[in-house]
């Protein structure tokens, strides 16, 4: 399964112009904006405290509109603190069922994006049939999901992957995201920008993904990022072509 195989045609003048929302603005609310009311058909959601410290607890999604036709393959590796009883009261009510940005918001959390990587993935027959689509490319996106209540401090609930049915996004990579791409979190502490910098730096920018005053400790995290982004494209590939 390539990733990053360039694709010939031109993208739409949607796909240059969309920003990916990163702040306040769900996915979810995005799609039914398009294809009306949608929700997660869960294909696997592992309990946190079954699974072994060594490995990421996983949850393995696709949101579905009223035709059962996936509008998004979900991956999300999740990262949340396990010992926090409403993290985990969250975590359940999503493993049985729901969404997890409304789940959140339904918790009264603020929700932010730190998109970690945006590619094109070549779409294997089952994902072929789950969006109804004879197109041979999707469009992907990794990002952290941050959430935070009030004067907490920002926690992350995983790290989703994002896989767009091709009839929501076109699988071409534009300058936009590419703008919104910014090093993971765990690179940024180690060069010294904690949590609460990078959530207000993402609450900064309209659309929550540009950092305006980027600086040397970024510049320098940026670089460093490089390794993690490819070990973990070979980890989500490695996981859709066990299946």
């Amino acid at each position: 399964m390539p990733l990053n195989k360039p694709r010939p045609e031109r993208p739409s003048p949607e796909d240059e112009l969309e920003h990916f929302p990163t702040k306040d603005r769900l996915h979810s609310d995005v799609l039914e904006e398009k294809y009306g009311p949608v929700e997660a058909k869960v294909l696997r959601h592992d309990d946190v405290k079954e699974v072994p410290e060594d490995e990421y607890p996983v949850r393995e999604s696709h949101l579905v509109d009223e035709q059962d036709i996936s509008r998004t393959y979900a991956l999300t590796f999740l990262t949340y603190d396990e010992d926090s009883p409403e993290l985990y009261e969250i975590d359940t009510k999503i493993r049985n069922g729901g969404m997890i940005g409304k789940t959140f918001r339904n918790y009264s959390y603020e929700i932010r994006k730190n998109v970690i990587d945006v590619f094109t993935l070549q779409l294997n027959e089952r994902l072929k049939e789950e969006f109804d689509t004879d197109e041979d490319y999707g469009k992907a996106r990794v990002s952290e999901f941050y959430a935070k209540k009030q004067d907490d401090e920002p926690t992350i609930y995983g790290r989703v992957l994002e896989l767009y049915t091709p009839d929501f996004r076109g699988p071409v990579i534009n300058q936009v995201d590419l703008e919104q791409v910014n090093p993971s979190t765990e690179i940024l502490e180690k060069n010294g920008i904690n949590r609460n910098a990078i959530w207000k730096r993402l609450d900064k920018s309209s659309d929550g993904g540009e950092w305006k005053d980027k600086d040397e400790a970024y510049e320098q995290a940026k670089e460093d990022s490089l390794p993690e982004v490819f070990k973990w494209r070979e980890r989500i590939e490695n996981f859709i072509n066990s299946k």
